[in-house]
């Protein structure tokens, strides 16, 4: 990579005036965290989201479960692992 050690001065940036630049800053900020879902998306979620709770975090069993874990009583069944993917993929394809 070559650097380029031309010396011009940067004096666009330097002669601005501090508010502009932020000015500046903000509306490209703005622009950047605009966001539009289309409607397939929306859909998906809506579909993701069915029958669902609004909330489905459960801190209290999330504290069990680390806890097994650490005393080291957290068993892992494989075949219900694989029964609950099966499953999900079953009623997925089974959707029109």
């Amino acid at each position: 990579m070559k650097i380029d050690n031309s010396g011009k001065p940067l004096a666009n940036i330097a002669t601005r005036p501090l508010e502009g630049r932020v000015a500046a800053k903000a509306e490209q900020a703005t622009e950047k965290n605009s966001v539009s879902i289309n409607p397939l998306a929306a859909q998906l979620s809506n579909v993701a989201g069915a029958g669902k709770s609004e909330s489905t975090f459960d801190a209290e069993k999330v504290a069990q479960i680390r806890q097994a874990i650490a005393d080291g009583r957290f068993a892992i069944k494989p075949e219900a692992i694989a029964d609950g993917l099966l499953s999900s993929v079953k009623a997925l394809l089974a959707r029109p």
